[in-house]
């Protein structure tokens, strides 16, 4: 570059000079006369000071690139030590709470629990149990081929949060823009490569239109159903059977519904609740703290209250010794609620008999502890507890039924989610 500008006195003192002067022709004789002819022009000298600038240009870009260079290289060298400063670091709490939004928990007067996988957590068995009742059922029921009873659930299989694509048949796993995850499609059992989510889908991308033919699969209760689907279509295509992945869903989540409404699900647990249930002796313990700290609890389920009161037997026993029922701990207990249509209903609430099995016919307008109640909704229950919203907290696993649901009352919402235990283990290694 300095080069470069030593040229540019030597451009602007060719500019100044006139090679053609009639003087210096007569003084030099007709030999320099010849030397007018070559002469440069403003033009040629306005073009060389032109790519002299360019050319200076160019440099000082070069510059600016081998500056941003070294201080690459240099951020480099500096990250590469950073993993022996992590080692130094504290490690982060698998079982910890995090929020993403503040919260004052003074401030909160009432707190509300789903059941399933909040309150109680399962063994990997219930997926299982789940996926063979529901395969019985489609069998028997559907008249699917005999082959499906051979069938067994693979836990490495399903994740939470996919998406079932009704029109194409493939299961889908998609990020926060709306976009097919690389690895997260799936036809049958066989992951398809980007080439073929292309052609299927023209774009990783969902537009509004396919995105109606979708179906989410975000609970816990959702693993043996997206199993279950994946194995049947694998089936029909293995098979060359032509079949509509619009009916494979509506009647694997038929059987899954079956499964669950006509309590199938529901005695197989309680038959052998050591097989199934995860106990927690701190559960009770965390219940026993809040009713001392004078806050009201409630308990919003979907479940029928003689499962739910067979679970909580089960995984109080060891703290309770018998002696203490889990009812006394919570101010409010409605089951079969209904969710996510709780929220949005106007059903009104029945009072639960708890030894004749039957629903009573009076008008609920009030809440009493010792009492079960049935159905409702959300308008309802808060004309009744007066509870305003700001001062309620939900716990609950899934995100329409538990999280997006109460927010239409302005409830705080706080969700259990297991798996992030697992993927704090994975990022601390």
């Amino acid at each position: 570059m300095a080069s470069f500008r030593r040229l540019l006195p030597l451009c602007s003192s060719l500019n100044k000079t006139s090679f053609s002067s009639p003087r210096v022709r007569e003084g030099l004789g007709a030999n320099v006369r010849g030397y007018s002819g070559i002469a440069p022009s403003e033009e040629t000298i306005s073009k060389f000071e032109e790519g002299i600038r360019r050319a200076e240009a160019d440099l000082v870009v070069n510059d600016d690139i081998d500056k941003i260079r070294r201080e690459f290289d240099a951020a480099k060298r500096s990250f590469l030590k950073i993993p022996e400063a992590l080692k130094a670091m504290p490690k982060t709490n698998p079982e910890g709470i995090y929020v993403n939004r503040s919260i004052r928990l003074d401030l909160i007067q009432v707190y509300g629990f789903d059941y399933d996988f909040t309150l109680a957590h399962y063994s990997a068995n219930l997926q299982s149990l789940i996926y063979d009742l529901a395969k019985e059922h489609m069998v028997n029921e559907f008249r699917y081929p005999e082959v499906c009873m051979s069938f067994k659930y693979d836990p490495s299989f399903p994740i939470r949060g996919l998406y079932y694509d009704k029109q194409n048949g493939c299961l889908l796993k998609l990020d926060f823009f709306g976009s097919i995850e690389p690895d997260g499609c799936f036809y049958g059992r066989r992951q398809l490569g980007e080439k073929e989510i292309e052609e299927i889908y023209g774009t990783r991308h969902i537009g509004r239109d396919q995105a109606r033919e979708l179906v989410g699969l975000m609970d816990f209760f959702c693993f043996s159903e997206a199993c279950l689907i994946a194995d049947i279509v694998q089936y029909f295509v293995d098979a060359k059977l032509e079949f509509d992945a619009c009916y494979i869903y509506q009647d694997v989540n038929r059987a899954i519904e079956h499964v669950h409404r006509s309590g199938l699900v529901h005695r197989g647990i309680l038959s052998d609740p050591h097989r199934y249930l995860v106990k927690n002796g701190q559960l009770l313990h965390f219940l026993r703290l809040l009713k001392e700290k004078g806050k009201k609890l409630f308990l919003l389920t979907n479940s029928p209250y003689y499962f739910v009161d067979g679970g909580m037997q089960f995984m109080l026993e060891d703290s309770t010794g018998g002696r203490d029922s889990w009812r006394e701990l919570f101010d409010v207990v409605i089951a079969k609620a209904n969710k996510p249509e709780f929220y949005t209903s106007e059903r009104p609430f029945r009072c639960y008999d708890t030894e004749k099995d039957t629903l009573a016919f009076t008008k609920v307008d009030k809440f009493l502890q010792n009492k079960i109640y049935y159905h409702g909704c959300l308008k309802s229950f808060l004309q009744i507890t007066k509870w305003n919203g700001p001062e309620v907290i939900y716990f609950g696993d899934h995100l329409f039924s538990d999280l997006r649901g109460p927010s239409k009352a302005g409830w705080r919402t706080a969700a259990i989610i297991q798996e992030l235990e697992a993927k704090f283990h994975i990022l601390q290694e």
